[in-house]
């Protein structure tokens, strides 16, 4: 028991930001834990560390998706976007682009459950974002290259625009983590023309309030909605959209059991929101707080549903709801 106490002190010293002055902000952490693909819990280095910011449009792929091809996606270069011709793409449907976080790739869950769930009940473009050679890289490595990884995506949607007739008013971003700021900075990029964007579980470490250059803000889309459910840890502490939700309060997650360094918690982001794709019942209640949630002191709020293919653009401000531990995860 003195262990486990020890390695949880240890844990929130990683993951507080050192700066006292404004807590929200998660710039100066020197290093963080993490769970690998085995389980195990790592350590990284993020202060005093030779970053490798060289990254190339040729580092990012492209696999497209639709309801002919719900499986076995199109492998898609930005220089080779004439295979695209061999596919159901059509500019008359609408396109959403799917970008996957630090340590993912193309077979993360991620990407499979979110593109799973748009082709249900959708006839869709969907794009999968492969960056998966830089996000491999060192974390810090990866945040560094956010915002170019965002301007290859925005050439290869300028490219699609003028060669396929893509209308930027009808794509849709959803990103995890990492991938929610490189969303962002794709909509910064196409000057916030796109539909909209919805950010599950913003990356929050080395991010700031203050610098909107390198993430994602309510000015790059029309609209943008933002899933927390790892605030303050792997998640960034703060709004970042024009309607924030906070499943169970945002910051843990049922049914994640101990979950040290966030890794459940986090990833329940993207859960909760493929779920709602073919469900409504991920229903928020505006609430100055998750306390004064639990407590009912705000009944009279209005009700937005978290998520879904066609979000609730006339939502704006904090939403709180709670869910199952497993799933199905919407209560209703």
């Amino acid at each position: 028991m003195i262990l486990l106490t020890l390695f949880l002190l240890f844990v929130a010293a990683c993951a507080i930001p050192i700066s006292e002055e404004d807590h929200n902000e998660q710039e100066h952490m020197k290093y963080f834990l993490y769970e690998d693909e085995n389980g195990q819990i790592q350590k990284e280095q993020l202060e005093g560390v030779p970053l490798n910011l060289n990254a190339s449009a040729s580092d990012v792929i492209y696999y497209y998706f639709s309801k002919s091809n719900p499986t076995n996606g199109v492998e898609i270069h930005s220089n080779n976007l004439d295979a695209l011709k061999k596919t159901a793409y059509s500019s008359r449907k609408d396109t959403i682009f799917i970008t996957h976080g630090w340590k993912n790739s193309k077979e993360s869950d991620v990407n499979s459950h979110i593109r799973e769930y748009c082709l249900r009940d959708h006839d869709i473009n969907v794009f999968v974002v492969d960056w998966s050679p830089i996000a491999g890289r060192t974390y810090g490595s990866a945040q560094g290259n956010v915002k170019v990884v965002g301007e290859y995506v925005a050439d290869f949607a300028r490219d699609l625009s003028s060669k396929y007739g893509l209308n930027l008013s009808k794509l849709k971003l959803v990103g995890h983590s990492l991938g929610a700021h490189i969303s962002g900075c794709i909509g910064a990029a196409l000057d916030g023309q796109v539909d909209r964007i919805v950010g599950l579980d913003p990356a929050g470490p080395l991010f700031t309030v203050k610098n909107t250059d390198n993430r994602l803000d309510p000015t790059d889309a029309k609209f943008v909605q933002i899933i927390h459910t790892n605030d303050g840890l792997l998640g960034f502490k703060g709004r970042l959209g024009h309607a924030d939700y906070y499943p169970n309060g945002g910051k843990s997650q049922p049914g994640c059991g101990v979950d040290l360094v966030g890794t459940c918690a986090h990833s329940r982001a993207y859960a909760y929101y493929a779920e709602s794709l073919t469900s409504n019942k991920f229903v928020g209640k505006k609430c100055g707080s998750y306390k004064d949630f639990s407590r009912g002191n705000c009944d009279q709020g209005e009700s937005s549903s978290m998520g879904q293919f066609d979000v609730d653009t006339s939502a704006s401000g904090e939403y709180y709801l709670d869910t199952n531990k497993n799933a199905p995860y919407a209560k209703g």
